[in-house]
């Protein structure tokens, strides 16, 4: 298994276990993060907590499986980071996120469809997908939502990492702690929800919030089919040769 699960009292701890891979969001990892979710003691604990294994807490999606398993096609071989945050935003339970190290990519958006995150000081956010002609979809929505639109086109088009504390500037973090504090400080503020509060009031709270501002599921996962797959063609290629992408011809043909 890729994915650990185990109880801290009532709240459930599950920590992306590939720390070789930077707990990078491959296939393998995101069918066996989709059972633990559906466990039923992950589902009767009274929260839950996500942490990553070794120097990162996600590094972002397997490149491999963005074509391998044909995750930028609207066919893709078995389950997809999108359809781990789709789960992950209509889950019962509070979800928190405990950040270390690197949060990129698709482990950044993986936060962003938690209801909080608690990062420690060392923790780096950043959404490097545009540079491989592939954009961060569950990002492009959410991030807007809590941050802000301007905010969201900085952080996409520029690419660039923050820290945890901007990052908390941001509205993205909840709690900024210690570093190796990360998930000492999560479980504590699970406990801190969900003592003396009853299932169904904290429930019906996350219905109502997410009802404020919903996710157009169905309009996200359109968005990739409108990617020119020449563009991530080159991107990813370019990434698996480890050589600059080169973008020069659809600059010249581009009339978007």
């Amino acid at each position: 298994m890729t994915v650990r699960f185990e109880r801290c009292g009532t709240v459930g701890l599950i920590t992306l276990a590939k720390p070789d891979r930077h707990n990078a969001l491959a296939t393998d990892l995101v069918a066996d993060l989709l059972a633990t979710l559906d466990r039923p003691d992950a589902r009767q604990a009274s929260a839950l907590v996500i942490a990553g294994d070794g120097p990162s807490f996600c590094a972002g999606a397997d490149i491999g499986d963005l074509l391998g398993a044909g995750w930028m096609t609207p066919t893709p071989l078995g389950p997809t980071p999108m359809d781990l945050f789709e789960r992950l935003d209509g889950h019962p339970r509070p979800t928190i996120a405990a950040v270390h190290g690197r949060a990129l990519g698709g482990g950044f958006e993986l936060t962003l469809c938690c209801d909080l995150v608690v990062a420690a000081a060392d923790a780096v956010f950043a959404l490097p997908e545009l540079g491989l002609g592939v954009v961060p979809n569950t990002g492009l929505a959410r991030l807007a939502q809590i941050a802000g639109p301007r905010h969201a086109l900085d952080l996409i088009l520029t690419r660039r990492h923050i820290g945890a504390e901007e990052a908390a500037a941001l509205g993205l973090v909840s709690r900024v702690v210690p570093p190796g504090g990360a998930v000492d400080g999560a479980v504590e503020l699970a406990r801190a929800i969900t003592d003396g509060a009853p299932p169904g009031a904290i429930s019906t709270v996350k219905r109502a919030v997410r009802r404020a501002a919903p996710l157009d599921w169905p309009a996200v996962r359109a968005m990739l089919a409108e990617l020119p797959a020449g563009e991530w063609a080159e991107g990813l290629g370019a990434f698996g040769d480890r050589r600059r992408p080169d973008y020069s011809e659809f600059w010249r043909t581009s009339d978007a």
